[in-house]
Parts: C-alpha cells; sequence; structure tokens
C-alpha cells in the first residue's frame, strides 16, 4: 500500500487532503506510531488519533501476525515506517 504519515492531532480535514495521493495513512503519536488511518475511517468525527484504526502490529514477528491477526502490520527501518500491509 502506499502511505504517507500524519500526526495524531491533525484534523480530518488534513487528513482527507493527503489520502488522495496514498492508500494509507500511519498516525504518528508523540513518538511513537499508534495506528493507521484509511478512507473508511473519514465517516467518524475527532482528530486522526481519536478515529485511526488501532488494531496494528509495528515490527512484528510471524508468529505475532499469526496469534494477534491484527488489521495492518507496518514495518519500519530504524523507526521510520516504510510499508504498510493489511493483515492476514
Amino acid at each position: 500500500m502506499e502511505f504517507s504519515t500524519i500526526g495524531c492531532e491533525d484534523s480530518l480535514d488534513e487528513a482527507k487532503v493527503r489520502l488522495e495521493s496514498v492508500d494509507a495513512l500511519i498516525v504518528w503519536g508523540s513518538d511513537s506510531i499508534i495506528g493507521v488511518l484509511t478512507s473508511i475511517h473519514m465517516e467518524r468525527g475527532g482528530n486522526c488519533g481519536e478515529v485511526c484504526e488501532l488494531d496494528i502490529l509495528v515490527d512484528p514477528s510471524k508468529d505475532e501476525i499469526k496469534t494477534r491477526m491484527p488489521i495492518f502490520v507496518v514495518t519500519t527501518d530504524n523507526d521510520e515506517p516504510v510499508s504498510v500491509n493489511h493483515g492476514p
């Protein structure tokens, strides 16, 4: 999936603009990834941190993915996101 990043305090209006050019937005908290936003989340009210999908794993092992069955899996390199994919 093509993605960009956005802050948890950013508005959904900003998220809508960014989602015009990518499939998903990785939502950052103060110092870590907290969730993923896609166009299906835009119907909710609040800011990006309040409406994002929280059922994600960041840099999980294959066993963690099988056990937890997250909606999204985020892979990072040096703490920077490099990919986001749907879970199993």
